[in-house]
């Protein structure tokens, strides 16, 4: 759900910056735009895009974004995933409309949020068409991208039963193959553990502790990356995050389950992205400089085949593939964590807690 989130929060992201752009005459006709994101990845069963059309009124872009009509389109959609060899056709997927997905109150309409769905068989070394037919072939919009694919963390190894983070003045290193097709790289680590409350209730909690992105221009096949983090920084995000005069918290304990292909304590992930997204996101970063004006980025076009041929269309049609590994931390770092000079307030309890005895998976 969450990268649903973030994949929704691009789009409007992206709305935003067509709909209310300075650059746009507030006089000129309304053009039919449709705006069309979608973000393949190969490590999910289930796929998604988002069609919208930008808007032009009288009224503040943020009153008119609150309306659904502003944003989607009342005629028919087909939504449809192509498998392509140089210029055929090898197998396509139509998409579903599907108003399950809750969208978050906002600037823009939370009544409605229609997104297309689909379960495409993804392979590395084709090219893959998006097409979006509206009202019957009126317009055609259309993208191609290539699949991300073959990422593979190798360091933490996966057969470790633990890792530790308990000597401070040290690095940790995350080790990773970009795979296939692969220019853009996000790397997270999470911290789990668990609050015993006061009313006896016990409350899973998972905080960021590491988020860093980077752009690799210049990738070979499975291209070798290293990444790493001080392990002072990840006590300083433990001591900044964890509130420690909550007075319902009774203690905290670092989580662990006895199977080790289960969720621990540390969840490394890892999501590469291809060069659709890398551009997409060079372009739209925020300047640093004193031109604050940014260019428009988009992979989606008009089909000629289009009845209406002549406008233009907005979008990003990508692929992404992401991995995660979670590992639990020996009796060293419990025992930093639980005692260590920054972290001894937080009430989490020494590595001799019955409950590690029970539950650690080594």
């Amino acid at each position: 759900m969450i990268r649903n989130t973030l994949i929704i929060g691009f789009l409007f992201g992206l709305l935003a910056l067509v709909s209310c752009n300075s650059d746009f005459d507030v006089n000129d006709k309304w053009r039919d735009t449709p705006v069309v994101f979608c973000v393949l990845d190969k490590s999910q069963t289930t796929q998604y895009v988002k069609v919208n059309k930008c808007f032009l009124g009288k009224l503040p872009a943020s009153e008119m974004a609150s309306v659904s009509d502003s944003l989607f389109y009342n005629c028919d959609v087909q939504v449809k995933l192509n498998r392509k060899q140089g210029n055929t056709v090898l197998k396509s997927w139509n998409f579903w409309p599907s108003d399950s997905i809750p969208k978050d109150d906002g600037y823009f309409a939370s009544d409605k949020n229609t997104i297309w769905v689909g379960k495409p068989e993804l392979t590395e070394g084709y090219t893959y068409e998006l097409e979006v037919n509206i009202d019957n072939g009126r317009i055609i919009a259309k993208g191609e991208t290539s699949i991300v694919d073959g990422v593979k963390i190798k360091t933490p190894d996966e057969r470790a039963p633990k890792v530790e983070l308990a000597r401070s003045n040290n690095d940790f290193v995350i080790g990773y193959n970009l795979g296939k097709n692969a220019n853009l790289v996000q790397t997270n680590v999470y911290f789990n553990y668990l609050e015993v409350k006061t009313n006896g209730d016990t409350v899973m909690k998972s905080i960021e502790v590491y988020n860093d992105i980077a752009y690799k221009v210049n990738t070979g096949t499975y291209t070798a990356v290293e990444q790493s983090f001080s392990i002072a920084s990840f006590y300083s995000s433990l001591v900044a995050q964890i509130d420690q005069n909550d007075e319902t918290v009774v203690r905290r304990l670092v989580y662990m389950d006895p199977d080790r292909d289960k969720k621990q304590s540390l969840t490394f992930a890892v999501s590469t992205a291809d060069e659709n997204m890398y551009t997409y996101m060079q372009v739209t970063k925020p300047s640093g400089g004193i031109a604050q004006d940014r260019p428009i980025f988009t992979n989606i076009y008009i089909d000629p085949e289009s009845k209406n041929n002549s406008g233009t269309a907005y979008g990003l049609f990508a692929s992404r593939y992401t991995v995660s590994l979670s590992k639990a931390v020996g009796s060293e770092t419990l025992d930093s964590i639980a005692k260590g000079m920054h972290t001894k307030n937080l009430k989490f309890q020494p590595w001799t807690d019955n409950y590690y005895i029970t539950h650690k998976p080594y």
